[in-house]
């Protein structure tokens, strides 16, 4: 069949004149950058450049980036405006940006505008705050960025770049619970926020005892572990813990006398939820742990009862975890303890007996509060349906996973114990919504494959007898991770490491 526009009937005009060319015209085999990018590109930042076949125009024609990834190759994302945006709305004569009202000489409509600001941080404080990392008070949230930025000197404004950071590196990975936010965010690489962040660090920090210097460093930190870059996670780690000895912070009774009992439960939270941070690098990176919960004295939040029912469930799940990380701190040192030390110092190298291990794990499961009984990731907090609660499900299964598997290898249980751990924490994981796995992000990649060398090392006990079985559960984590690279940058090369070890223990 021939299409109309090659019908030599279709048209009673007569035929255009042959170029006066000595040899036909070749067609021309450079790819053409696409009009609009495909929605791989486009999320990815790539150019998208397409390659077109016979019978497909430049427009319908795959692209090569969606060709090399083998992914489908489609363009189903609205088209925005482009050209000059209107200016924020709701700001007032006492709307600020480093200290200076906003007219059109600012850079209202940059990445340091109020607008994305604002829009960054309320996706942290609606996303990582509410599940994993609430390093400052909600209403500080709410409240300190509201009408301004500070000052680029000031370390509100470090603190405040590095939060972007991490909420910015959420968005790109549709890693958000409040979908109109993710939608009406402002396409901004996140490593401007963070190269910003960085640079204002002080050669000296003249006043150490302000916690926006502490938070800073332990969001710097977070940013480089889910970018996958361990060196600056241990280096803004070691910022972060050079200022904690400094100050004492890591000892209540060196806090200062006059803040309020709120300011304490922050303080508190802050604390444990950068010890969680590192112990959790320890126990899945090999690191080791700086600050032991031996040397510290901090307590926990308080749970009142003016809280709603809500709110104290949360609480009593950050407090349970914090406590299964605890542990998860002492089985790592145990199996880790120095087995060659000097003769004067070999009844110091000693690690807990086993038995103390597993019984602290023990009592820590019977005497679980009875509000988190009922949790479960589809279902909620009872009848709570909150996206923290829902998350916190699958944080409490991966800590009692990674603590249990942990405390069995120390003790040197039977491998088929493990295996039957690992294999029931598998299971419960792969049901897991897609949305908690992108929030969870690199930690939950790491927490696979850390239980992947877990199960490597106990199919080496019991005569190798549960090799077979230890590589069906490996390769079944491989290929969970693999399935997640389109959504979590570094799924591709844990995936790929699950598989290499995989085949290591056949």
């Amino acid at each position: 069949m021939v299409s109309p526009r090659s019908s030599p009937t279709s048209s009673s005009s007569p035929p255009p004149m042959a170029p006066p060319a000595m040899h036909p015209a070749a067609p021309d085999p450079r790819r053409r950058r696409a009009l609009q990018a495909c929605d791989f590109c486009h999320l990815r930042g790539l150019r998208c450049r397409r390659d077109p076949g016979r019978g497909e125009s430049s427009q319908r024609a795959t692209c090569s980036s969606c060709r090399d990834y083998n992914v489908e190759c489609k363009m189903t994302r609205v088209v925005r405006k482009r050209g000059r945006k209107p200016a924020a709305k709701n700001l007032g004569p006492g709307d600020r940006v480093h200290g200076k009202l906003l007219d059109e000489s600012d850079d209202e409509r940059g990445f340091r505008s109020l607008r994305a600001v604002r829009r960054l941080v309320q996706v942290y404080r609606t996303t990582m705050y509410q599940c994993y990392f609430p390093f400052l008070s909600e209403m500080d949230l709410l409240k300190r960025w509201e009408h301004s930025i500070p000052e680029p000197h000031q370390p509100s404004y470090m603190l405040l770049m590095a939060l972007c950071a991490v909420s910015a590196q959420s968005i790109a990975l549709k890693a958000v619970f409040n979908e109109d936010v993710e939608d009406d965010a402002p396409d901004v690489d996140s490593n401007l926020y963070f190269d910003e962040a960085v640079c204002r660090i002080p050669g000296v920090i003249s006043q150490p005892q302000d916690l926006d210097y502490l938070r800073s460093f332990g969001l710097m930190a977070l940013y480089s572990l889910k970018q996958g870059h361990h060196g600056n996670f241990h280096r803004y780690l070691g910022l972060y813990h050079g200022l904690v000895a400094q100050i004492g912070f890591h000892d209540e009774a060196r806090w200062p006398d006059d803040i309020s009992i709120t300011e304490v439960d922050d303080r508190r939270r802050f604390f444990w939820c950068v010890y969680r941070l590192e112990v959790h690098g320890a126990s899945v990176l090999g690191h080791m742990v700086r600050l032991p919960e031996s040397q510290v004295s901090v307590r926990y939040p308080r749970i009142t009862p003016a809280m709603a029912p809500e709110t104290r469930a949360w609480t009593a799940g950050w407090d349970y975890i914090t406590d299964l990380f605890r542990i998860l701190e002492y089985a790592v040192s145990s199996l880790r303890r120095v087995k060659d030390r000097r003769p004067a110092l070999a009844g110091l190298s000693d690690g807990l007996p086993p038995t103390t291990l597993v019984d602290s794990l023990g009592r820590l499961k019977t005497n679980k509060p009875r509000i988190l009984l009922g949790i479960d990731e589809r279902g909620g907090c009872g009848d709570l349906q909150s996206n923290r609660c829902r998350y916190m499900s699958v944080q409490i299964t991966c800590a009692e996973a990674l603590v249990t598997i942990m405390t069995l290898l120390y003790c040197q249980a039977p491998a088929q114990e493990v295996m039957d751990v690992a294999d029931k924490f598998i299971q419960e994981v792969a049901r897991a919504p897609l949305i908690m796995f992108k929030v969870a992000s690199s930690q939950i990649v790491y927490d696979l494959l850390g239980v992947g060398h877990m199960l490597y090392n106990a199919s080496r006990h019991d005569g190798n007898q549960y090799r077979t079985e230890a590589r069906r559960l490996i390769a079944f984590l491989a290929d969970l991770v693999g399935n997640l690279e389109l959504d979590i940058p570094l799924a591709a090369e844990v995936g790929e490491r699950l598989r290499r070890l995989a085949d290591s223990a056949s």
